[in-house]
């Protein structure tokens, strides 16, 4: 459910949507707020990154194998070896 509220802003923050409105980096003043809002958890760690979604993905792909060479039943090679 999408939900709404209203905003009053002025000065520096004002200028800086209307100027990312006119270099199109979005569409709306919405998009503007949202990615702000979005990058402000992030920093604050309310949500994870893309980054470390991608990685705790790529983790769980990689997690057989690491247990195998862990329990000793696959050995890793180094690149010059091969």
């Amino acid at each position: 459910m999408m939900k709404s509220t209203m905003l009053q802003y002025d000065g520096a923050v004002e200028q800086a949507v209307e100027r990312l409105l006119q270099m199109r980096v979005f569409s709306s003043k919405a998009e503007v707020f949202r990615a702000g809002a979005m990058e402000l958890a992030v920093k604050y760690g309310a949500i994870k990154s893309r980054e470390e979604i991608i990685e705790e993905m790529m983790y769980e792909d990689a997690k057989p194998a690491i247990m195998r060479v862990k329990s000793g039943k696959a050995k890793l090679h180094r690149l010059e070896d091969i």
